[in-house]
This record gives C-alpha cells, sequence and structure tokens, in this order.
C-alpha cells in the first residue's frame, strides 16, 4: 500500500511539473517582449501587461479560467499576463505542435464573447499553431479595446523564420541598467538567450563586470578580471620584474607627493579609468587634497549626465540619476569627497551631434579655464580619451585639448598596466616602456593600481572608522540563497530612497557567516534584496562618535 501511495505521490509530482508547455521553462522577457529560444519564438507585449512566471501559477486556477475554451488546453500554456489599468484583462497565449504542415494563417479574431468577455485569436505557422486568449477583469472593460491589443500582440508573435529581430546583450543591458537591483540585472544579462559569438560574449562580459563591479564579496566578479587580466599579466612580467626595481619608479605614498609636484606646473591633471574597475576610483580620491592644496578648483567628470553637475554641486551627493557609474560606492564616494573638499563639479560630456565626440569635450574643458585665469582641473576620464597624440583610431580628447588650448596636461593612465606587485601604486613615466608595443600609448605616466576598491581608510590614515557586524538574527527569516546588502547615509536614503547611491554594497550568501561593515561614525540606512525581492528588510544603525 505503501509502495501504490509513493508511486502516485510521484506521478502526481510529474504531472504538476507538467502542467504547462514543456518549453515555457525557457521564456526571457524582455521589457515587454517575450522571447523562448528553443521555440525560435517572439511576441511583443504591452508595456503595461505584467508578465508571470508559470511556475508560480496554480493549474487548477488557469484550468477554471480556460474551461470553456475548446481550442486551447493548460499544457499548452507558454505565457500569461495582466494588467492592472485600463482596460484591464489577463492575457494567456497558447503554443501547440501542428499534427501535419499547415498553410501559414495570420492572426485572426476566431471568438468574441459578450457574456464571458473573452476574445479568442488564432496565428497559424507550417509546423505551430498560436492560440492568444484575453479574459477581460470586469464588466468595464470594451471588448473592442481587448480586440484591438489582442490583434497588437498577435500579429507581432513570429515563429522560425518569421523572426526579424534578434535579442542582443545590447538590448538586455539597456532594459535592467537603471534597476537599483544589480541581482537582478546580473541574472538577466546571464541568462538572455542571446547567440553565442566571439563579439556577443565580449559584450556580455563588459555589460557583466560592470554590474558586478557594484558590489563587493562577489566572487562573479573576482573570477571575471582574474580571467579577464590573466593574459595580460604574462605579457607584461618579463618587463615589471626589472622594472620594479627601477628607484625611479615611485611607489605608494611617494606616488601621491610626485604627482603633486607635477601638478604645479599645469592647469590640468588627467587620469582615467577601466569603468569595470572600482579600485580606480579609490585611488582618484587619494589625489584629491594633494591637488586642492595646489589651487585645483574644479572636477571635471565623463561619466556626469547632462545637467547633474549643478545639482550636485547644490546639494553635496550623487544620486542614481547622477549617472550609471556613478552607482557604485566608490564613485560616488569620489564625488562626496570632492565636495567636502571643496571642488566645483562639471560635466564635460559632449552633448552637440554636430561635432566629434572627443572635439567636443575638449571644447567644454576649454571653456572652464577661459572663464578664470585661476581654474585648474582635475579630469576624471575613460581609457583612451586622455591621449595625447592622434594615434591609428584617430584624435582623443586630449589632442584635442593641447591643439585648442595649447596647454600640456599631465596625463596618467591607470588603465593599461596590470602586474602583480607588493605595492599598492606603483608609478611609471611613459619613456621607461614605450618601445612595449602593448604600452605605446602617448600618456605622460603609467599606474599600476593594485589597491583594495573596499578599503576604508586612505593611504595616509586620514580616515577613521569603526566596525559593527549586522546580527545573524537579521537574516535568519529570510528566504533568499544571496543577500545584496546597502549601506545608505541615512540622510540621503530619507529623501530619495532606491534612487540613492549607496556606500557600500557586499553580498552576502546563506552559508556565510556575518559580514563586518567599517564605517565613520553617522547615521545609516541598511537595505536588503534578493534577486526576486527588490527589498526585503529596511532598518537603521547609528555609529556614535
Amino acid at each position: 500500500m505503501k509502495k501504490l501511495l509513493l508511486l502516485l505521490s510521484i506521478l502526481l509530482l510529474l504531472g504538476s511539473c507538467q502542467s504547462y508547455h514543456p518549453l515555457s521553462k525557457h521564456n526571457y522577457y524582455n521589457q515587454s517582449k517575450l522571447y523562448n529560444e528553443p521555440l525560435e519564438l517572439q511576441v511583443q507585449y504591452f508595456g503595461d501587461i505584467q508578465l508571470k512566471s508559470l511556475s508560480d501559477l496554480k493549474s487548477r486556477k488557469i484550468k477554471r479560467k480556460i474551461q470553456n475554451v475548446e481550442e486551447v488546453k493548460a499544457k499548452d500554456l507558454l505565457a500569461y499576463g495582466t494588467t492592472n489599468v485600463n482596460p484591464e484583462y489577463e492575457v494567456f497565449l497558447f503554443i501547440q505542435e501542428n499534427n501535419k504542415k499547415l498553410d501559414a494563417i495570420k492572426g485572426t479574431l476566431i471568438s468574441k464573447d459578450t457574456i464571458s468577455r473573452t476574445v479568442l485569436f488564432r496565428k497559424v505557422n507550417h509546423d505551430k499553431t498560436a492560440y492568444l486568449y484575453i479574459k477581460a477583469k470586469n464588466n468595464n472593460n470594451s471588448l473592442n479595446s481587448l480586440v484591438k491589443d489582442g490583434e497588437s500582440i498577435i500579429n507581432s508573435l513570429s515563429i522560425g523564420a518569421e523572426v526579424k529581430e534578434e535579442l542582443t546583450y545590447n538590448k538586455v543591458f539597456n532594459a535592467v541598467k537603471d534597476s537599483p537591483n544589480y541581482l537582478k540585472a546580473r541574472k538577466e544579462l546571464n541568462t538572455a538567450p542571446v547567440e553565442k559569438t566571439d563579439a556577443n560574449e565580449w559584450m556580455q562580459f563588459q555589460y557583466l563586470a560592470t554590474i558586478n563591479s557594484f558590489f563587493s564579496n562577489n566572487e562573479d566578479y573576482k573570477d571575471q578580471i582574474e580571467n579577464f587580466e590573466a593574459n595580460r599579466k604574462n605579457q607584461l612580467k618579463p618587463i615589471l620584474d626589472t622594472l620594479l626595481q627601477n628607484p625611479e619608479v615611485k611607489v605608494n605614498k611617494g606616488v601621491l607627493d610626485e604627482i603633486s609636484e607635477l601638478a604645479k606646473d599645469t592647469r590640468v591633471v588627467m587620469l582615467n579609468e577601466n569603468h569595470w574597475y572600482p579600485k580606480h576610483r579609490v585611488f582618484a580620491i587619494q589625489l584629491f587634497k594633494k591637488l586642492k592644496e595646489n589651487g585645483y578648483t574644479h572636477l571635471a567628470l565623463e561619466a556626469l549626465f547632462p545637467n547633474q553637475d549643478r545639482k550636485i554641486n547644490e546639494r553635496g551627493f550623487p544620486t542614481l540619476n547622477a549617472g550609471f557609474y556613478i552607482r557604485e560606492p566608490n564613485f560616488g564616494k569620489l564625488i562626496r569627497k570632492a565636495k567636502e573638499l571643496g571642488f566645483i563639479l562639471v560635466g564635460y560630456e559632449n552633448q552637440n551631434q554636430e561635432i566629434n565626440r572627443e572635439l567636443g569635450q575638449a571644447q567644454n574643458l576649454q571653456h572652464i579655464l577661459e572663464e578664470d585665469p585661476n581654474h585648474k582641473i582635475f579630469v576624471y576620464a575613460g581609457l583612451d580619451h586622455i591621449l595625447e597624440e592622434e594615434t591609428k583610431s584617430g584624435k582623443r580628447m586630449a589632442a584635442y585639448f593641447k591643439e585648442l588650448t595649447k596647454l600640456n596636461p599631465l596625463t596618467i593612465n591607470q588603465s593599461d598596466m596590470i602586474g602583480n606587485s607588493q605595492n599598492e601604486l606603483s608609478l611609471i613615466p611613459t619613456s621607461m616602456v614605450s618601445s612595449f608595443e602593448k604600452l605605446d600609448k602617448p600618456v605622460d605616466f603609467f599606474v599600476i593600481n593594485n589597491m583594495e576598491s573596499n578599503r576604508q581608510e586612505s593611504i595616509d590614515q586620514e580616515m577613521k572608522t569603526q566596525d559593527f557586524t549586522i546580527e545573524p538574527r537579521r537574516f535568519a527569516d529570510l528566504n533568499a540563497d544571496e543577500i545584496l546588502i546597502k549601506i545608505f547615509k541615512k540622510s540621503e536614503y530619507d529623501i530619495y530612497k532606491n534612487g540613492s547611491v549607496p556606500l557600500q554594497a557586499t553580498l552576502k550568501k546563506q552559508s556565510q557567516e556575518p559580514i563586518l561593515f567599517s564605517l565613520s561614525p553617522g547615521n545609516y540606512t541598511i537595505h536588503f534584496s534578493s534577486v526576486e525581492n527588490d527589498e526585503i528588510l529596511v532598518f537603521n544603525k547609528t555609529l556614535e562618535r
């Protein structure tokens, strides 16, 4: 008897797993578009339709909802969604395999029932037949609205050779980039059914590395960066083993002192970054105090969105609207520290689409210097924008800047030289490495940056912090394998909520011990989220002086 009951239980379990279309597990939603790679299917829904995971739906309820529709069965349900604005309705998409090849039939309304307030459409492909069933949620909806929406959805459905538009990582990224839930954004980039090519995988890497850089204690990020750096480190090791023994190479605090001295001889210092390296921003912060002492007045950021400089100069800190890369905690700290020291922030990205981007950036920097002969600028740019001479790929911002202003900026490249060194910072004159082809770039210095991106103190031990641990009880009842912990300044979070830029963001896995945090005295808001839930816990913490 027990064996029979066990067998029945297994059969019931297997039956429940097959409640809907077997390929529905491959559904991927990008904004309001459904992709299913095995079916080679795409459907464009409306933006106000919330598409649901079928795993969350009780099959008995679905069967009741479609019991009067002879053409469809729950086992063929591929997708389900609802609207919460007028017209309010439920929408069901069913895909059936044809027993034989049929003539294609475009989307057609085959049923319109004023009593049940439903409409049913059919579209036939040679191999498959799709049914779109829409059911009004209340009696206030006009069936004409349902018919109009249904026609649009069923006619957007394409299968196999009909598919015209491919999913790309750029589309996936644009759909998730504004989300403050980095775990959800990472999942979308990892699971998107994009064609596997070298170009696509490189694009995926860049987007994932950037998202992963936004939070610490992240093994995915560590693995990505190690793989990315491995080949470069092997290439550079032969020259660095000798080079780093040269007394002309400044290290650690000597790097800051050397740059400070050289900065006295120009009105412009340019430092670059790779956008998925938070430690590059940590180094930039270390330069602020010495540059300020040397009369530098402006911090020019390529990463700022239009008009955000004015807003930050008024309130003293950034929000998520300030710029995509600025949501990374160290970039937020960079801006807060700059304002604390009295720098004027300026965004210098070119907004004039009629001229070359690099030239437009250079002109914007030129205007700052022309406003006042006492203005001096620390320019924080991306990658090769700081190259001072024309290269095979053309002129970059710094080359145009030199032509326009007749000034020679101090240019420091921390993006191209990677190496294992016991020192946090090493400053290497370009003249020492210009014979090495991969480092033949027209800048004044290279920096090897081995700083920790989650460090809480500066090289000169200026910042004092306190340690605290979030009590284990905070995690006890949270049903999540991974928890993203963000720490905000309470004063900022009270106003901007999830639109705030965190001071710290870190990942906690269930199997891990409580994580130790270090912060200066003050009032903070702690925020927990998971891949499935944008907010599962929020509480405040005060660290006394």
